[in-house]
């Protein structure tokens, strides 16, 4: 990370806003902030989230002094933030909300506690300003989160803190960067009373700079509005409930014990003592009180509920609605589109023909992300190092594990399309030119995958034609649709493709992970890549067809381009082949069990398959074996079938790390 830390420190102020309804408010938001930006060095941005008539208005009210651009990401409160960060290159960027109005000396305050080279972040001390002139008798003060606010908990002033209330903090932009921005499966849309987007961040910040600070610093105040309508019990009950759901996505990404270590405190010392409290008020005479401890009792199941309940059903395999929305409310792919070519490596010596294979695209507009996934070694940076082309950049990720790495590629990926290859590939010169097409032909934006075919560099031993032969990676000469509804796509995109017994819970008939290029917003909407499988984990692979079927059961297409090509360097000796077929058991095992464990629902879907998926297995004259070859040795069978029986434990084991990592920071 690169601190900044002398007077002319850059700011920028990041206003995110979606309602014509509150104008007035972010009016008063906008002029508190600007009056306290330094002209030489500070900037103020305000995202319109999808709300052209708010837009065209803020343009008219403020024609110099503040930058307004729309949301360039998915709706929401996360893709605006990160729409704003993307805007500017200044050193820290001041998130407020709307509805917030900078008190005199906040931003003066920022700058002195960035000041300090240990501070990655800091929360601003957030005062409601209720409408109604007071908090209503019944309202605790433990749940001044509920609206946006401070609570009674909250640490003094200069504490430190593991995340800041959203209404007021700081983060310093390449800080945020490297963690990936906001996550898309967390925070508010529209009038949705999500959160938790900021607690990820936190949680990601002290993951990546473990020996960083995140503070309270109670001068960088704002006075957050409190309209009537937030001032009633439905409202109250309405934000626990979807804080609990919050809160279980959060923990299904991090870990029980990162994404609800403070909550677990809270309710022990806070809520506890608030109860005892407001009983013992009642006793000497303030009749109010004992509303309020039965608020804060209801605040607390309403919650809890809305964890376990989202806990239970949030990996339910279930059909979403047509995505049209989704891929509609951005701008058409275009023929010129920037693409994001990422190539995860551990810095093997094939990298460095990867890399001039996508350089020497036929389509321009690209940049390529080398993720380096061992930077201690630094391999992959002595590789590169000669290659002098400004599309080319090398991003670090310590975490092991190609899915960890694809996440910081994508979350440093400047492009709508990025793709993602393998550092033992070599794709044709015009492989992103036939994807981008692939995207651009998609009128109606249902797809959110391309993939492509995926051929042989050489076949100069037996154990390459045979992997050849076998059509592991090649998926067939015929442009083929992979959906669940056969519905959206235009006829030159291809055929549906038949639903086998597992589809799309495999759905290794997809396409494979050494050539693939995603949508970002289908992506997003999926979470990324499940760091718990792939190259790198126990699990040892499976993050791919794992993305696929996510992203076919959240609505997307996948749309398989055959002159899309990659040519992959297969495995040239039968070590090499063992480790790969037991790799491929334990990578499909582990993500079938991973939806076993999802729920019941997930359980279920897999479970009524499993005699069809055996004979799918085992049965020589199956899809999966027909195009074997009639040399393929058994050997290989079954060190693929035991890679199946290791699979479960294996994801296991992975999951128990990986909550085990985020624990520790």
């Amino acid at each position: 990370m690169t601190s900044k830390t002398t007077p002319g420190l850059r700011l920028a102020v990041v206003l995110c806003c979606f309602s014509d309804d509150r104008r007035g408010e972010l009016d008063r938001a906008v002029r508190a902030a600007r009056g306290q930006l330094s002209p030489e060095t500070d900037e103020l941005v305000v995202v319109v989230d999808h709300n052209e008539s708010l837009r065209d208005w803020l343009t008219d009210r403020f024609p110099e002094g503040v930058t307004v651009v729309p949301n360039r990401e998915e709706r929401g409160l996360s893709g605006a933030r990160n729409t704003g960060v993307a805007a500017t290159e200044a050193d820290v960027v001041v998130f407020l909300d709307d509805d917030a109005a900078l008190r005199p000396g906040g931003l003066e305050a920022v700058r002195r506690a960035f000041a300090d080279d240990t501070v990655v972040a800091i929360g601003g001390a957030v005062h409601p300003r209720w409408q109604s002139g007071a908090a209503p008798a019944w309202f605790p003060e433990e749940f001044g989160w509920v609206v946006g606010c401070d609570y009674r908990g909250l640490p003094p002033d200069g504490s430190e803190i593991r995340n800041p209330i959203g209404a007021a903090m700081a983060v310093r932009r390449d800080a945020l960067l490297k963690a990936g921005g906001f996550s898309h499966r967390l925070g508010r849309v529209g009038s949705v009373p999500a959160g938790c987007e900021e607690t990820l961040m936190g949680i990601e910040l002290r993951r990546l700079f473990p020996e960083s600070r995140i503070v309270r610093i109670e001068d960088f105040a704002v006075d957050h509005n409190v309209p009537r309508s937030r001032a009633n019990l439905r409202y109250f009950t309405d934000r626990c409930l979807h804080e609990g759901r919050s809160k279980a996505i959060l923990s299904a990404m991090v870990g029980a014990g990162a994404g609800l270590s403070s909550e677990r405190s809270f309710v022990l010392r806070t809520l506890s003592t608030g109860i005892a409290r407001n009983l013992l008020r009642t006793v000497t005479g303030t009749p109010s009180a004992f509303t309020r401890a039965i608020v804060i009792v209801l605040g607390l199941f309403v919650t809890a509920f809305g964890t376990v309940s989202r806990t239970l059903t949030g990996g339910r395999p279930q059909v979403s609605q047509p995505v049209l929305g989704l891929a509609a409310a951005e701008s058409p792919v275009t023929e010129d589109e920037l693409v994001s070519v990422v190539i995860a490596t551990v810095g093997r010596p094939s990298l460095l023909d990867t890399v001039h294979a996508v350089l020497a695209q036929t389509h321009r507009n690209l940049e390529l992300l080398v993720i380096d996934n061992r930077p201690q070694q630094g391999l992959a940076s002595a590789l590169v190092a000669e290659i002098d082309d400004p599309r080319l950049r090398v991003v670090e990720e310590p975490v092991p594990g190609v899915s960890a790495a694809r996440n910081r590629g994508a979350a440093h990926a400047r492009g709508r399309l990025i793709a993602f290859t393998d550092d033992d590939a070599r794709p044709d010169p015009d492989w992103v030119a036939h994807a981008v097409s692939t995207f651009a032909a998609d009128t109606n934006g249902v797809v959110g995958i391309v993939t492509g075919r995926v051929l042989g560099t050489a076949a100069a031993t037996v154990e390459q034609e045979w992997f050849e032969e076998a059509k592991i990676f090649d998926k067939g000469a015929d442009a083929t649709i992979w959906a669940l509804r056969h519905e959206g796509t235009t006829d030159e995109l291809g055929a549906y493709g038949e639903h086998g017994p597992f589809f799309p819970f495999t759905a290794g008939e997809c396409g494979s992970g050494n050539n693939m290029v995603f949508r970002r917003s289908a992506l997003v909407s999926i979470g990324g890549f499940d760091e718990r499988l792939g190259t790198g984990t126990p699990t040892r692979g499976g993050e791919d067809l794992d993305a696929f079927r996510a992203a076919i059961l959240d609505g997307w297409a996948i749309a398989y381009d055959p002159h899309a090509i990659v040519r992959h360097y297969h495995r040239d000796n039968m070590d090499d082949l063992r480790i790969q077929s037991y790799g491929y058991g334990t990578g499909m095992a582990a993500s079938l069990t991973k939806l076993v464990l999802s729920g019941p629902s997930g359980a279920w879907a897999v479970v009524r398959r499993l005699p069809r998926g055996l004979h799918m297995l085992l049965a020589p004259t199956s899809a999966k074996n027909v195009d074997l070859p009639r040399e393929w040795p058994w050997e290989l069978r079954l060190r693929e079938a035991w890679g199946y029986v290791a699979g479960p434990c294996l994801f296991l084991r992975s999951r128990r790390a990986r909550v085990e990592r985020l624990d520790l920071t």
